[in-house]
């Protein structure tokens, strides 16, 4: 059997606890910058009406669903 203290056993278990934290804390940071960044790709705002919605099929043209005007992404009136 393999003797060890208790204050090493306690220092080691909050050891290993603040790195799987860290480590949980750094993937949780980059997986929800991914995930910023997509919904602003699908973020669209009308140059007629002004409405802002989310349209995921369309990369360069869509359709408002206010006034059903096409336009392009960043197009300025």
């Amino acid at each position: 059997m393999i003797k060890i203290e208790i204050d090493v056993a306690v220092s080691i278990y909050l050891s290993l606890s603040i790195i799987i934290l860290l480590f949980w804390i750094v993937f949780e940071r980059k997986s929800r910058a991914r995930i910023k960044r997509k919904k602003e790709d699908f973020l669209w705002t009308c140059p007629i009406c002004f409405y802002t919605y989310i349209d995921s099929k369309s990369e360069s043209i869509s359709r408002c669903p206010r006034c059903k005007t096409l336009h392009r992404r960043g197009e300025k009136l």
